[in-house]
């Protein structure tokens, strides 16, 4: 049943004699746009004038519609061929740098609403804003080490300030010694370079520079780091304006430019000298009488004076040689460092000796052992393997001589060989009982010294458990160099 609303009859009449088929009158034309923002005057100079990095808020309203977007410009006159930007933000902040050269600017902000018929703001809002450039800040950044003696291998970290704005920078300059060289420039995301030498002969020479970690140098070479010499590396940062920051000047390094192919590495903590003598005059006595040593551990003032600051920088330093000489004794330390740092060593060809004493406290379930002929440290479980003063140590391969011991060792940690490797030597061991501390000849695995071969076949990781300087009871330590170094090592 449909429903009916009744009305007057007067009612009615008016409503009948009220319609009309189509409107009368005019449409109201489309009004444009107003436009406002926060400040419409600023009053500032001198040092009261603004930072470059400013923060503009506008907003509009459309009486008869709503507004779509917005355009602004900071062109000083604004005419037919004024460069607009469009936007529908409400506010955003720019970098307002004065003309390179100069320190102050008046930027001529206008901003006109745009309505949902496209209909422009014919009376845009403008705001001249007064700004001056504050020039930028740099400061190098501590290491994790910081090596005041280094091969020609360097990396410094920075850190620099804008006042306007980190945006406000657009480069860093970099000087080797001497600030009235011509500048390096480097990109503003560099936080640190590491420097390396393209021909390290004494002298100054031109250096490949690497930002942040990247594997792939910079496309220009830089001048100036002078080998054999104490340098210091200067740096300043540049903003948008061309102002500079005052030179932010490194510490001290001597940059000492690589002498031979081969390594003698002392990771004694302290350095131990005597040892050092020691393999040093095996060196000569076979003939490698120009190597480079390099005291990995020596500290001062509680730094390391030669160790990298990070493990890439030590590996490109390392990179340098074809063949390392490294004696510890710390094993941890040693055997950490080395297996982050010898990717490349190896894969370039090289070949390492590395020759560290195990202690009692030495994690055998470590993966520091995973890079070398180790297989796992032999460690039982009731006992103590140790040597004495006339320990015979037997050669397994032709060619390597008899050894025998001269120093009583608490602790020798012999070890199992990875499949592939070569066993070299085992030592006649003596098992002491934790609990009864009865002594008994020790049967169980008993191998001190292995090698393994790279792809080629060719050796290049030899590891000894024990000291060699502590196994020349027969005084026949340079045949085992000779073995080492020229037979094995190709010297």
């Amino acid at each position: 049943m449909k429903n009916f609303f009744l009305l007057p009859f007067s009612i009615f009449i008016l409503f009948i004699f009220s319609c009309r088929t189509s409107p009368e009158g005019a449409l109201l034309d489309n009004t444009a746009p107003e436009t406002h923002t926060v400040v419409d005057t600023i009053l500032r100079a001198g040092e009261d004038r603004l930072n470059s990095q400013i923060v503009i808020e506008w907003w509009g309203d459309d009486e008869d519609g709503f507004v779509a977007g917005y355009e602004f410009s900071f062109d000083e006159m604004i005419n037919a061929q004024t460069q607009w930007t469009y936007t529908t933000r409400t506010d955003s902040s720019f970098i307002l740098a004065p003309p390179p050269g100069e320190d102050t600017a008046d930027f001529y902000f206008t901003i006109r609403a745009i309505d949902n018929n496209g209909l422009k703001d014919e009376t845009p809002a403008r705001v001249i804003y007064p700004v001056k450039n504050s020039p930028p800040t740099i400061s190098f950044v501590a290491g994790a080490n910081n090596p005041v003696i280094s091969f020609p291998v360097v990396k410094f970290y920075w850190q620099a300030n804008d006042p306007d704005g980190e945006e406000n920078m657009i480069a860093f300059e970099l000087f080797w010694n001497d600030t009235t060289n011509n500048p390096f420039q480097l990109d503003i995301n560099s936080k640190s370079a590491t420097f390396i030498a393209v021909n390290p002969q004494p002298g100054s020479v031109q250096c490949e520079v690497y930002e942040n970690n990247s594997l792939t140098p910079v496309d220009s070479l830089m001048e100036g780091m002078i080998l054999n010499d104490t340098n210091r590396l200067f740096i300043r940062a540049i903003d948008q304006s061309l102002s500079k920051s005052a030179f932010a000047v490194s510490y001290s390094v001597f940059i000492k430019a690589p002498t031979s192919n081969v390594l003698l590495l002392n990771a004694y903590t302290p350095p131990n000298i005597p040892k050092e003598n020691f393999y040093a005059a095996g060196f000569v006595n076979n003939g490698v009488t120009v190597f480079d040593t390099l005291r990995l551990f020596e500290t001062a003032s509680g730094n390391y004076t030669q160790l990298a600051p990070d493990n890439l920088t030590q590996s490109r330093i390392f990179n340098l040689f074809d063949v390392i000489i490294w004696f510890s004794d710390e094993a941890d330390a040693s055997l950490s460092l080395a297996q982050k740092t010898t990717d490349d060593f190896f894969n370039a060809g090289g070949r390492l000796l590395l020759v560290t004493y195990v202690s009692s406290l030495f994690d055998e379930q470590s993966n520091f052992l995973e890079f070398t002929p180790v297989q796992e440290i032999e460690v039982p479980d009731d006992s103590t393997l140790i040597m004495t003063d006339t320990s015979a140590i037997n050669s397994l391969q032709a060619g390597y001589p008899d050894l025998l011991s001269t120093a009583f060792l608490a602790v020798v940690r012999p070890f199992t060989v990875v499949p592939g490797g070569t066993a070299l030597y085992d030592a006649e061991l003596l098992a002491r009982d934790n609990l009864t501390l009865n002594v008994a000849p020790w049967t169980g695995v008993s191998t001190i010294m292995a090698k393994k071969e790279n792809a080629s076949g060719e050796t290049n990781f030899i590891i000894s458990t024990v000291e060699l300087d502590k196994l020349n009871g027969n005084v026949n330590m340079d045949a085992l160099f000779q073995k080492i170094l020229v037979d094995e090592f190709g010297l």
